[in-house]
């Protein structure tokens, strides 16, 4: 069963196993990108419904995880916020620090990032599916490119706090 009792459909798995490679991979070896987005695009353009992104469980699927990233990265925010830190020091046993969660919270950016744009690009194709919208250049062509392009824009913005 997957998260909230919705069971994963394999094109949705394989989606959901390839953003977390990118994002670890992004960190890790930065040039590794390109390749990265081509397997991507590779995925997004699978042509049945029901193994793409355009798929209500896979919409479900992107929301449980953006709640479950949203929620980390809210308690890692308050970890390393000058106030709250004590608080959330005490709560957890001393595991996060202030240290600890402003990483953690400066690391869940890009996940979170792409779990975003992977949620609204599906959402934007599912709503043109329901009404009507046949023409599949702007399935596999026009959204996955402003997926990227979303994706890689906040990378680069994010990028731009660290140098």
């Amino acid at each position: 069963m997957g998260l909230g009792g919705l069971k994963p459909t394999y094109g949705a798995l394989i989606i959901q196993a390839e953003a977390a490679l990118v994002s670890s991979m992004l960190y890790l070896m930065p040039w590794t990108a390109p390749y990265m987005l081509i397997v991507i695009a590779a995925t997004v353009t699978i042509p049945s419904i029901n193994r793409s992104i355009y798929s209500p469980s896979f919409q479900r699927q992107t929301a449980w995880v953006l709640l479950a990233l949203s929620i980390m990265e809210a308690l890692t925010g308050f970890a390393a916020g000058p106030v709250s830190s004590n608080l959330i020091t005490a709560a957890t046993g001393g595991l996060l620090t202030r240290g600890v969660g402003l990483e953690l919270h400066l690391l869940l950016i890009d996940p979170l990032a792409f779990f975003f744009t992977l949620h609204i690009a599906s959402g934007i194709g599912l709503a043109l599916i329901r009404r009507g919208v046949r023409w599949t250049p702007i399935y596999t062509i026009v959204i996955p490119a402003l997926l990227l392009l979303g994706f890689a824009t906040v990378i680069y913005l994010d990028s731009l706090f660290f140098f």
